[in-house]
């Protein structure tokens, strides 16, 4: 069988869509060897809130605005990460499954990570643990590649060392990856699908792009499902 593989930032509370992607593979990549970008989410995302939604982020430092993903430095002062759970809690707690993660969860805020991006990935691997999506999963940073690849061919060299022919790419892929490249090198190029599924949440009418924890909170055990079944393949 065919290893399928598919990749992406290590973001901050991610949403479901990523888990979605995630799901229909077997080894996910977690790309903390790209930029770290101010403007994007690998340090925030958006939880419900009674008044709609609201962002948690993290707030890093101007001195990491150009610096490598795994190499940003979470705050001295700690204070945000209070702030963050008791955020959380005070929007959750109503929750029909808070209280069946919220140990685990806080035990995170609690720990003393120096690195974003060593937080997010073991927020990640918890969400794939609490969702019962198993795939292997590898840090980029791991694979000794070279930075001076872009795109395609970096893509092209994770692949030839997981010995995969089977990438699952974003949407967004379409616009810049090199299909003929890829097609060269033996890869078989896929791109995730995700039909945003609309659940029961804690607070009236129903908002979507939530971090992920907003569906495991209120759902539970039945997010596997969920999240399975918004999630297709289409051929390029």
């Amino acid at each position: 069988m065919n290893k399928i593989v598919t990749m992406h930032q290590p973001n901050y509370l991610p949403w479901i869509g990523l888990f979605s992607k995630i799901s229909m593979a077997d080894c996910f990549v977690i790309m903390d060897t790209f930029q770290y970008t101010k403007d994007g989410i690998t340090h925030r995302n958006k939880i419900r809130t009674n008044t709609g939604s609201c962002y948690l982020t993290i707030p890093i430092a101007k001195d990491f605005r150009f610096a490598t993903i795994k190499d940003v430095e979470l705050p001295v002062d700690r204070k945000w990460e209070e702030i963050h759970w008791q955020t959380i809690y005070h929007n959750y707690i109503k929750t029909e499954f808070f209280k069946d993660y919220k140990d685990s969860l806080v035990s995170l805020y609690q720990k003393d990570f120096r690195f974003l991006s060593v937080i997010n990935v073991e927020m990640i691997r918890y969400l794939l643990q609490c969702f019962n999506i198993n795939v292997d999963v590898i840090l980029a940073s791991e694979l000794n590649l070279s930075q001076n690849l872009k795109h395609t061919d970096m893509i092209i060299a994770i692949m030839e060392k997981l010995g995969a022919e089977i990438y699952i790419s974003g949407p967004s892929g379409r616009k810049y990856l090199e299909f003929d490249k890829m097609k060269l090198s033996g890869l078989n190029l896929k791109f995730a699908h995700f039909d945003h599924p609309v659940y029961k949440q804690r607070y009236p009418g129903f908002m979507p792009n939530m971090a992920a924890i907003d569906l495991l909170f209120n759902v539970g055990p039945q997010s596997n499902q969920i999240i399975r079944s918004s999630a297709r393949i289409d051929s390029y």
